[in-house]
């Protein structure tokens, strides 16, 4: 397979296929041609733009060197179930930071665009074309609204549905699959590539943090009326408009029992950094079935400079997997993932070791949204050998029987 053409955009956003520079990337501060068996297909819904403030970089054959280009770098950001396997080649032409986007290089070959990407979860109903962004959604969300003009939880879903087009909402008025349930209007990190708070370290945040918490008859109203109207149906705490729900942890706790009294066989997951070992406990209590820990690293030195802790540790997540171990519910990792961190050779082998020792079933490989070159600078990693992520996951499978790699959040039949 040849390698694809470096692609470069003008200012007005028009693409072109450049005349002789190849197709480059980069992972773990190094440039290279992009292996043929990692390419595939650009996925259907996926947006292609320019990276603002960049000039693009290619391989020149005839002299075998890598260098810069006229134009912009060109990227891709990814449909959900698609995990990247590399980062764009580009030259940095200012100093301020890139929007929250999961950064993917993109080359041209035979009439089609190409990226180094795997499909990491078939799951279909989280497909962008099964969702209206137009203003036709618009009366789904104030049909409930108007059902239940006092419950804020309502207010809220509507407002990311209708705002921010956030698809998890949107299945609140469909009503259909997995229904998130955001409640915590503070979080004890301080991630730098956090997508909720106002403003976020590298610039404005893309959505607006929930700022109250619902109580629990609001929660158990949402959910239950979803679990009766939905085939299949998901109640999910923890979404990306909020702090994190385990400072929510008696509120959500009691919401779950109210939860319980009506549908015992309701899957009720809870997204989290899990910082909060007897907090979680008090929800295990109460009758969720399953936990997804969000984590970028069991290394404490990455974790700590990514995730930022206030008044925890990366131990005591460790111990909420523990405490969730002995309940005998369901785990999974959120794990954000970033080419040239997540497969480095030193972090990978950490990461499998952690696996070999806890019970963790999926591992949900998150492309992380963050701009390269701050997650880069504040986590000032040294050189080393990078595995690739297909690699990396072989390793973690070897450690951890049954292991799974997924993107989303499963059902309790599927546990």
């Amino acid at each position: 397979m040849n390698t694809p053409a470096m692609l470069y955009a003008d200012k007005s956003g028009n693409i072109y296929d450049h005349s002789f520079l190849k197709m480059s990337v980069k992972s773990g501060g190094y440039e290279f041609l992009p292996y043929s068996g990692e390419l595939i297909d650009l996925p259907e819904n996926s947006r292609l733009y320019f990276i603002p403030d960049s000039r693009p970089s290619g391989y020149n054959e005839a002299k075998a060197r890598f260098e810069a280009a006229d134009g912009y770098a060109v990227s891709v950001f990814l449909p959900p179930g698609y995990l990247r396997l590399h980062t764009p080649s580009y030259i940095r032409t200012a100093s301020t930071f890139l929007p929250l986007y999961a950064y993917t290089p993109a080359g041209w070959l035979n009439g089609k665009f190409m990226v180094p990407a795997l499909k990491i979860d078939d799951d279909s109903r989280w497909n962008p074309a099964l969702y209206d962004y137009s203003d036709n959604f618009r009366p789904r969300a104030e049909k409930y609204l108007e059902r239940y003009p006092d419950n804020r939880l309502y207010k809220q879903l509507a407002k990311c549905a209708l705002v921010y087009h956030c698809t998890a909402a949107k299945n609140v008025f469909y009503p259909r699959w997995e229904c998130p349930i955001p409640t915590s209007p503070t979080c004890n990190s301080n991630c730098i590539g956090c997508i909720s708070k106002q403003p976020a370290e590298c610039c404005p945040a893309p959505q607006s943090r929930i700022n109250f918490t619902p109580t629990p008859e609001e929660i158990a109203e949402v959910a239950i009326n979803h679990a009766e109207s939905t085939e299949h149906p998901i109640i999910s705490f923890g979404q990306g408009c909020e702090g994190d729900p385990i400072l929510c942890a008696d509120v959500i706790a009691k919401a779950v029992k109210l939860i319980r009294k009506r549908f015992s066989e309701l899957t009720i997951n809870f997204n989290s950094n899990c910082s909060k070992p007897d907090n979680l406990a008090k929800l295990i209590d109460a009758g969720i079935d399953s936990i997804r820990v969000s984590l970028i690293s069991v290394n404490e030195s990455v974790y700590n400079a990514y995730y930022r802790p206030q008044n925890y540790t990366l131990s005591d997540v460790v111990k909420s997997i523990e405490i969730a171990e002995k309940s005998g519910i369901y785990i999974s990792l959120n794990l954000l993932t970033y080419p040239g961190l997540t497969d480095r050779k030193s972090e990978a082998e950490k990461t499998g070791d952690f696996l070999g020792k806890h019970r963790i079933s999926l591992i949900q490989m998150r492309n992380l949204n963050i701009d390269p070159k701050l997650l880069e600078n504040r986590l000032k990693l040294p050189q080393d050998e990078i595995l690739g992520l297909k690699n990396a996951m072989k390793l973690w499978k070897k450690k951890r029987k049954g292991l799974k790699f997924g993107y989303f959040n499963r059902l309790k039949s599927e546990f």
